[in-house]
């Protein structure tokens, strides 16, 4: 009898030991299944052409709000909005009331010291008498050359009026214009023409005065633009990160207006980066981080990345990633961190 149940004891142990046997079998083929299948690759440190693509918009050589010096009414503007004025044309009249009313003192006070200048010689007067009369004289004609400078208003630049802020007859009272600067008229030099853009801080010291640039707009698709480099800004705008370059552009035939959009290419040589095709990036939804997988032992990694120019079907890594690491690039939308995965290539 004991021995029947001994045998009965044995039976059921094995039984178990089965059951055990089965039940980890099975958790094995589970946790093979739950492996995701991934394709990879490894990542290198490529040497590329610095070619930087920008945004910027084309502004005036120069700008000039062109007004008199003191207020006054103005006797006859000769130009309008859209002409073209030369440097040195007279383009306002203002009142010569007070002009002549200057002439004829300037004029009284030379004959005065002509006159004084003969009894100086006889005897009859003295030095100061002469040296008081011909500082009066002086201060006379210098009151009448300023008058005349500022009664026939010249245009200091060859270009294009853009503005016109009063008519005939008005008095010029020195006040704003809309631009915020006081001027009967505006004038804008636009041939050539400069366009500023933002450069990342991370080019400073790459960029170059003298450096050639392609400018691109969307209203000429077919027609590239020559220019240079000629000022680059001493500071860095830290809420953007970037500094001001302004490149000069010829513009003969004045097809670029002040205020157009333009696309800047710049070519800086030769630097070496890491470049991943762009389906291997992935975006956080509700943020703006972008990450990447990569493997480690078969275990998925996840890595935040900074992104740096997008380049045909592939985009460059600022940082994140390093050579030789092992980049998912087929089945990271099925990942997340630390999942276990099953190499096919």
């Amino acid at each position: 009898m004991r021995i029947k149940t001994n045998y009965l004891v044995l039976f059921a142990v094995m039984i178990l030991f089965v059951q055990s046997c089965g039940i980890q079998t099975e958790e094995v083929k589970e946790e093979e299944e739950r492996r995701v299948l991934v394709e990879l690759k490894t990542v290198e440190e490529l040497t590329l052409e610095n070619q930087i693509e920008l945004t910027g918009v084309v502004q005036p050589w120069e700008e000039a709000f062109i007004g008199a010096a003191n207020p006054a009414r103005i006797e006859k503007i000769y130009v309008d909005v859209g002409d073209m004025v030369n440097k040195g044309q007279k383009i306002v009249q203002m009142d010569r009331t007070h002009l002549y009313q200057a002439k004829v003192q300037m004029q009284n006070l030379k004959d005065d010291l002509e006159r004084l200048e003969i009894l100086l010689k006889e005897g009859a007067v003295t030095q100061q008498n002469y040296d008081q009369l011909k500082t009066q004289y002086e201060v006379a004609k210098s009151n009448y050359e300023n008058l005349s400078v500022n009664t026939e208003i010249l245009s200091t630049l060859t270009g294009v009026v853009t503005g016109r802020f009063y008519s005939d007859g008005e008095v010029f009272s020195m006040s704003p214009t809309p631009a915020g600067k006081p001027g009967i008229v505006s004038v804008k030099q636009i041939n050539p023409v400069k366009v500023f853009t933002g450069i990342s801080e991370r080019n400073l010291s790459v960029v170059k005065a003298g450096q050639t640039a392609k400018v691109y707009t969307d209203i000429y698709q077919n027609k590239k633009f020559e220019g240079e480099i000629f000022r680059i800004h001493p500071t860095i705008d830290r809420a953007s990160g970037t500094f001001q370059a302004e490149i000069m552009i010829d513009n003969s035939d004045y097809v670029l207006k002040p205020g157009m959009f333009t696309r800047v290419k710049l070519n800086l040589g030769e630097t070496t980066g890491i470049i991943v095709p762009a389906t291997s990036v992935m975006k956080q939804v509700g943020s703006n981080e972008r990450f990447v997988f990569i493997v480690e032992d078969d275990v998925a990694v996840r890595r935040t990345v900074k992104l740096g120019r997008k380049l045909d079907d592939n985009l460059e890594i600022l940082s994140g990633l390093n050579q030789g690491d092992k980049l998912v690039i087929t089945g990271q939308h099925n990942l997340t961190h630390q999942d276990k995965v099953q190499i096919v290539n």
